[in-house]
C-alpha cells in the first residue's frame, strides 16, 4: 500500500542551490523516499540579461529551425524570439518549477529579496536527498533527519 505525507518545507542549502521537500513516501516496506524540489535564486542582473530578446535568440534558434523548417513561421530568429518572449514570457526562459516555495525561502534568507532576486529557477527534483549530503545551511534538522532515515 502506498502512502504519502506532503511536508512542503525547506530543507537545507549547498552552494546556492534551496532543497524542499515535498513529500515522503512509503510504498511497500522496500520502496520508500523523500520528493524534493531544488530551486537557485537569479539575481537581478542575470534576470536582466537572459530576458533580454537581444541575448536570448541562441536559446531559441533550435526551435525557430524546427519552425522554419515545417514551414509554421517566416519570421527572423531576432522576431521569434521576441514573440516567445512576449507570448510565454519569463516561463520562456526559466522553469518555474516550485513556485510555491519562493516565498518560503525568502522568509529563510530576507537577503533574497524580490528586488535583488526576482525568480528562483528549478535546478532539479524528484529523488534528490541521499543520507550522504552535506548542507552548508540545515533549516529544518528535524525533517532533515526524517529525510535521512526513509532514505537510508
Amino acid at each position: 500500500m502506498r502512502t504519502q505525507t506532503d511536508v512542503k518545507q525547506l530543507v537545507g542549502r549547498i552552494d546556492d542551490e534551496y532543497y524542499v521537500c515535498d513529500y515522503l513516501f512509503r510504498n511497500g516496506e522496500d520502496f520508500k523516499g523523500a520528493v524534493a524540489t531544488v530551486l537557485i535564486p537569479v539575481s537581478k542582473a542575470e534576470y536582466e540579461q537572459q530576458t533580454d530578446p537581444e541575448n536570448v535568440t541562441e536559446l531559441f534558434e533550435e526551435n525557430w529551425r524546427m519552425a522554419v523548417e515545417a514551414g509554421a513561421t517566416t519570421q527572423s530568429l531576432k522576431d521569434y524570439a521576441e514573440q516567445v518572449l512576449a507570448f510565454d514570457g519569463d516561463e520562456a526562459v526559466f522553469d518555474f518549477s516550485g513556485y510555491e516555495y519562493w516565498d518560503l525561502i525568502r522568509e529563510a534568507e530576507p537577503e533574497l529579496t524580490e528586488e535583488d532576486y526576482p525568480v528562483f529557477q528549478c535546478s532539479g527534483g524528484g529523488r534528490s536527498f541521499s543520507p550522504e549530503m552535506k548542507f552548508d545551511k540545515v533549516y529544518n534538522k528535524k525533517l532533515w533527519q526524517q529525510i535521512r532515515e526513509i532514505e537510508s
